[in-house]
């Protein structure tokens, strides 16, 4: 009876435990629950939240950019008037600058020496474009309006015009005498002068052009040794004369000389076209010319084609001219 008691006493004491605890849980519910209501209604009666993620955001609501407001224009102030400048008189023409194609025009040497003097130094691909007259070109003499002293008047790089000169033979004038030859870089030459003499044009080492109109007699060494001569105009030319076996031909290499016109030739000197190295055509007229000496073309390895009438192909191909050989036949052709 005694355990049945103690046993009976131990359960009940359980109950009544369990009951304390589950009061006592109930009880803690309760208030934090209440902690909890009384925090959500603070929180509800705050206008300003500082908790972003508690804030509602409509998704279809987006806020419209700001726009910039133009700013107010500003009246710009009254511009003065401009003054008229009065037109400037004549004034006395300024040197040419080197490399632009302006034609300046001279007349004898002492006028030509005195205005490339006064203009800067230039170079072969800049040359001054000037047009001399009243120099007679014939003249042998030291002194006046020669041919030698319009060598000497040349310390600048120029293309001479001298279509305004006179002179039917120009002399011979070496390079050892006329230094002022290296400045001459293109030349046309007055419709009076019909004969070229020996070393006229020898020693123009920067020479690349010349208009030689109404020439008709060239003799040997007159162009040789030429580096930079390009191109020749002698439309009228007969004769390249070479009769000294110790002189060079009339273009005795002039390696850069790529075409020649000789559609009046009659008489092609010795050597006259010896060493022309980039020569790739020559234009003959209707009747085959003499050619005085086998070098005529020699070291001419270029050379493609003799240009002739139409009507006269056959005759050269069939002339029996000295020193007209077979390899030089097969280079006729008609012209283009």
């Amino acid at each position: 009876m005694l355990h049945v008691w103690r046993f009976q006493n131990y359960q009940d004491s359980r109950v009544d435990s369990g009951v304390m605890n589950s009061m006592s849980i109930l009880c803690g519910l309760v208030v934090c629950a209440g902690i909890l209501f009384f925090a959500g209604c603070n929180q509800a009666n705050d206008p300003i939240s500082t908790d972003s993620s508690s804030q509602l955001v409509d998704p279809d609501h987006q806020e419209e950019p700001i726009q910039p407001v133009d700013p107010v224009p500003r009246e710009e102030p009254e511009q003065p008037d401009v003054p008229v400048i009065p037109e400037v008189p004549n004034q006395p023409d300024t040197p040419v600058q080197p490399g632009e194609p302006v034609m300046i025009e001279l007349t004898g040497a002492a006028a030509l020496s005195t205005y490339l003097v006064s203009l800067p130094e230039n170079t072969a691909d800049t040359p001054y474009w000037i047009k001399v007259n009243g120099i007679n070109l014939a003249e042998t003499t030291k002194s006046g309006d020669t041919l030698r002293t319009l060598y000497d008047a040349l310390t600048r790089y120029v293309s001479l015009d001298l279509s305004g000169c006179t002179g039917e033979n120009l002399p011979n004038i070496t390079s050892g005498t006329a230094p002022g030859k290296a400045y001459l870089v293109s030349l046309t030459l007055p419709d009076t002068v019909i004969t070229i003499g020996v070393n006229a044009f020898s020693g123009c080492t920067n020479l690349t052009s010349v208009n030689m109109p109404q020439v008709t007699t060239i003799i040997h060494s007159a162009f040789s040794n030429l580096p930079k001569l390009t191109s020749v105009y002698m439309p009228q030319v007969q004769t390249l004369e070479n009769d000294t076996k110790s002189s060079d031909g009339v273009f005795y290499k002039c390696v850069a000389l790529e075409a020649v016109s000789m559609p009046k030739i009659q008489s092609i000197g010795r050597d006259s076209f010896y060493g022309c190295s980039s020569l790739l055509s020559i234009t003959l007229g209707a009747v085959p010319p003499a050619l005085e000496g086998i070098n005529i073309f020699k070291g001419t390895q270029a050379l493609l084609a003799l240009y002739v009438p139409a009507d006269a192909v056959t005759a050269y191909q069939d002339t029996d001219k000295t020193n007209w050989t077979d390899d030089l036949k097969q280079k006729i052709k008609p012209l283009p």
